[in-house]
């Protein structure tokens, strides 16, 4: 199965589905000589992370509490004189110093490093990995959590930030780890039906939205043409809602989007369509 999708294509799958096409086209995928989903996306971070650096990490102010033999900042007055530094001839100050330890940078260089503790990564960009990571100089690793990555914000003059953090998000929740030796092991997820069928309605959503300009592109809630006195709302009934809805002037089309490793179902080796398709 992973080999019947061209990695490329999966790289661009995953574009349309987060909406991120323009920063996509920064990585160039096209001739990536493999077909494991951990080299894609080291390939995407080295050369996301070298375009950032080139045009300059995100900083932030970083408020600072040091006892020092001058002043800088504002005096702390509390701090000092429970220190008793003015004696010393020291206060301590408090003042901002321009940082690029950022959480959005420490997500970067968190997902650099895990990259490089997966085994099967292929040799030359293990390489490019490290050569990152020494570019990423004064930031520091932090505890992934899905719920940091929530935290972050990224403005719209910064979008190509929010396109790495997509992809980082994607291989923290990728990874499989040995409860017995602590190994590493990316999940994936092109094995997985129920993963790509989300995805592909995902993708074939953003694409229709994006490239069928003509078409007004919803998901909506088709409502049920039958009455009921005892449940006048139609709880009990299963709510029928679109993968895709889309009108243009005179047209209204419905699309399901259909994900299966095999397009036929077998039962007692006879090949059948699968019933839900029909219904």
């Amino acid at each position: 199965m992973a080999n019947s999708i061209p990695i490329h294509n999966v790289y661009y799958l995953l574009c349309y589905a987060w909406n991120r096409l323009e920063q996509a086209a920064i990585a160039d995928t096209s001739s990536l000589p493999t077909t494991k989903l951990a080299d894609l996306f080291a390939t995407v971070l080295c050369t996301g992370i070298n375009h950032l650096a080139r045009r300059g990490l995100e900083k932030c102010f970083n408020t600072q509490h040091e006892t020092l033999s001058g002043i800088r900042g504002r005096i702390d007055f509390g701090g000092s004189l429970r220190k008793i530094s003015f004696v010393q001839g020291q206060a301590v100050c408090l003042f901002d110093e321009v940082s690029v330890n950022t959480l959005a940078n420490r997500i970067l260089y968190t997902t650099v490093k895990q990259l490089l503790t997966f085994g099967e990564l292929d040799r030359e960009l293990r390489s490019r990995l490290r050569t990152v990571t020494r570019s990423l100089r004064d930031i520091e690793e932090i505890d992934l959590t899905d719920a940091l990555f929530r935290k972050v914000l990224v403005s719209s003059n910064r979008a190509y930030y929010g396109f790495l953090l997509d992809v980082c998000e994607f291989v923290h929740n990728s990874w499989l780890v040995d409860e017995a030796n602590g190994d590493r092991k990316f999940r994936d997820f092109t094995r997985d039906d129920a993963a790509m069928a989300r995805l592909f309605e995902s993708f074939l959503f953003n694409f229709m939205t994006r490239e069928c300009r003509q078409w007004s592109v919803v998901r909506e809630d088709i409502k049920w043409d039958a009455r009921s006195v005892t449940d006048p709302e139609l709880r009990y009934l299963p709510r029928m809602r679109t993968d895709i809805s889309a009108r243009r002037a005179g047209e209204y089309k419905i699309i399901d989007a259909k994900f299966y490793t095999n397009t036929l179902n077998s039962h007692y080796d006879v090949d059948k369509l699968h019933n839900a398709n029909l219904y």
